[in-house]
């Protein structure tokens, strides 16, 4: 079947419901940029129906190559006004991070940073803005309480504009960064998992939290995985375009592959292995994170649990029993090895006792 962009006019006709390959990361990407949103009310991706939303989208396939199937409209007959030059700023930046291929989530982060950059300068332009005007916008955003992780979203979303739209050298443009805290991962204790997985009931959940742990996933990658991802053959579960673009395979349990086989013929997903109440739709991460925060209530848990621990823990559970910290640097997918040795810092396995204990008290 060819591939292409449909619009269907809702009933309410001020909007139009967007349909296009959802598994296709390109495509999602280029009409996010281009004003696509999804909506929950709507169980699915729309648009306003107006001539000005729908001209970048038009524009977006015609770059993609894709057709775009546009019903007759009487309202969209008219020619939209070309865009204000702080629009066309933003069309452009949005436009070369679906080029560079950037995750959507990076495209829409770093969109809504440079929106408002954008909006605190106008009407003038970036490149009217002198290096101090910079810094003090910076200095401004910092004085209003950001965190320190958002201040380093601004801060590569705005360098991004300047040195991969613009093309200017990276040094003048190089601007203060906070310390990072150095914080130790936060881990589950075998019993509190294995709670926390009897305890979970829903096929589906259970299943996503168990490939969290089993296998050291972060949330993104449970929810982008297919079923062609699993190789029962092989016995591998394959993780593609992770963090940092990397693939890797990840050995699989034959227990968990009979859960998925199970939650496969219980659900029939039809795009991804775990899917939202829209066909074709991958699971929501604020849903995932909530099956989380439930399942650690009925464990009894009472701190605060993400998804992420479970990796954490996988990882700090492995070097605990012994596994060599390269071989878990390669199951997790990390470039660089001291990112995987902040987990000796929490692993219990070769701590000295206390000298208090031999004091008898």
């Amino acid at each position: 079947m060819t591939t292409a962009v449909s619009l269907r006019l809702r009933a309410d006709r001020t909007e139009f419901q967007v349909f296009f390959p959802y598994s296709d990361a390109a495509i999602r990407g280029a009409l996010l940029a281009a004003g696509v949103q999804y909506s929950a009310a709507a169980r699915g991706y729309v648009l306003p129906a107006t001539p000005e939303a729908v001209a970048p989208l038009r524009l977006a396939c015609q770059q993609l190559g894709v057709p775009l199937h546009l019903p007759m409209v009487p309202a969209l007959a008219a020619t939209p006004p070309p865009p204000t030059p702080q629009q066309a700023v933003l069309n452009r930046y949005a436009q070369h991070i679906v080029l560079k291929r950037y995750s959507p989530a990076t495209l829409k982060n770093y969109r809504t940073a440079f929106q408002q950059f954008l909006l605190h300068h106008a009407p003038r332009l970036p490149l009217d803005l002198t290096r101090q005007e910079l810094l003090d916008y910076l200095a401004g955003r910092v004085a209003a309480g950001i965190s320190e992780a958002y201040q380093n979203l601004l801060i590569n979303a705005i360098k991004f504009y300047y040195e991969q739209v613009e093309g200017q050298p990276r040094q003048y443009y190089a601007v203060p960064r906070p310390k990072q805290p150095l914080t130790n991962p936060k881990v589950l204790a075998r019993e509190e998992v294995r709670a926390l997985l009897a305890g979970t009931e829903n096929l589906k959940h259970r299943a996503m939290l168990m490939l969290a742990y089993g296998l050291g996933l972060r949330l993104g990658e449970v929810l982008a995985l297919t079923p062609p991802d699993i190789d029962s053959k092989r016995m591998a579960l394959y993780v593609r375009a992770g963090k940092g673009k990397k693939d890797r395979d990840l050995p699989l349990p034959e227990s968990l592959l009979h859960l998925l086989r199970e939650q496969y013929r219980q659900f029939r997903p039809v795009t991804f292995l775990f899917e939202g109440l829209q066909p074709g739709e991958p699971y929501s991460a604020r849903s995932l994170q909530l099956v989380v925060k439930q399942a650690a209530a009925r464990a009894g848990i009472s701190r605060p649990v993400t998804l992420h621990m479970l990796r954490h823990s996988y990882a700090t559970h492995l070097l605990e029993a012994g596994t060599d910290i390269r071989i878990i640097q390669d199951l997790l997918g990390h470039s660089s090895i001291k990112t995987t040795e902040i987990y000796t810092h929490v692993a219990q396995h070769n701590r000295p006792a206390s000298p208090l204990d031999s004091l008898g008290l």
